[in-house]
């Protein structure tokens, strides 16, 4: 076995790791794993730490010191606490490593494993994925990649096992399986992948631009009858030159004033005869 890395809490969780082993998850009666000797290669991108273990043996079964390796990689390295993890958990990615192809050196890249409920809360106020009751909390739980797998290709060998939950986060490369029921669902973040919210963002997309294109035009044509405004002949009718000797026209205005003014004044009584 090797380990790179710091080992926390190794006494605080042997106790644990082996209490776990014995009443974990069944050991997949339905899986593709043979009784061969069940090793893995499991690395930290982010710390470089790397566990190399054989976990499991026909007739001694788990083996409680390479779970517990495993346990200390998987650690909240926000808060370094761990736990035990679920050996079916480690079960899914050595079966899925199998079925894509892999050889059993090609490390498994852990990009999260266990959360304490400190660091699931914090994430989860930022990120719509996180779960609140996410089965990171429990150590049944794992995002990873596989150098040189296409994420696609973890998910669709993930949907055949029909075992836990799976989903492929696409916009950050990285595939959540757990051992929880069997389930998957579409990340809240990256490109959606149902058909039907592509055709609604498409529909909208397309209004917004023929919106955007309808105001452009409006906006020229207004300019264009501003432009021409200062440039087009007045329709208003020209008057022509007085002849010279011409009398002017009789002011009209001061017409109309005389007459109200006659139409105001009292009517004089007759004189009496």
């Amino acid at each position: 076995m090797r380990m790179t890395g710091r080992a926390f809490g190794v006494l605080a969780v042997l106790a644990a790791a082996t209490q776990l082993v014995g009443c974990a998850t069944a050991p997949l009666e339905n899986a593709k794993l043979d009784g061969s000797p069940r090793s893995v290669v499991l690395h930290h991108p982010a710390s470089g730490e790397t566990v190399s273990v054989t976990y499991w043996r026909p007739g001694d079964g788990y083996d409680p010191a390479a779970m517990r390796e495993i346990s200390i990689l998987f650690r909240d390295r926000r808060s370094d606490e761990m736990i035990p993890v679920d050996p079916a958990l480690v079960d899914m990615l050595v079966e899925l490593r199998q079925r894509v192809g892999a050889t059993p050196e090609s490390p498994i890249r852990i990009t999260s494993g266990f959360r304490s409920g400190a660091t699931n809360a914090s994430l989860a106020r930022s990120n719509p994925n996180v779960a609140e009751n996410s089965y990171h909390l429990r150590g049944q739980a794992a995002d990873f990649s596989i150098a040189g797998v296409p994420p696609a290709r973890l998910v669709e060998e993930a949907a055949a096992m029909q075992r836990g939950g799976y989903a492929m986060y696409a916009h950050t490369g990285h595939v959540h399986v757990d051992t929880g029921p069997f389930r998957t669902w579409t990340p809240k973040t990256g490109e959606p992948r149902a058909p039907q919210i592509l055709e609604a963002q498409a529909r909208a997309k397309a209004k917004s631009q023929a919106l955007a294109l309808a105001q452009k035009a409006g906006n020229a044509k207004a300019r264009t009858q501003v432009a021409d405004a200062g440039t087009k002949p007045s329709k208003a009718p020209v008057k022509a030159p007085a002849a010279p000797g011409a009398k002017p026209p009789p002011d009209l205005t001061r017409v109309r004033v005389a007459l109200a003014q006659i139409k105001e004044m009292p009517a004089q009584k007759p004189a009496k005869r």
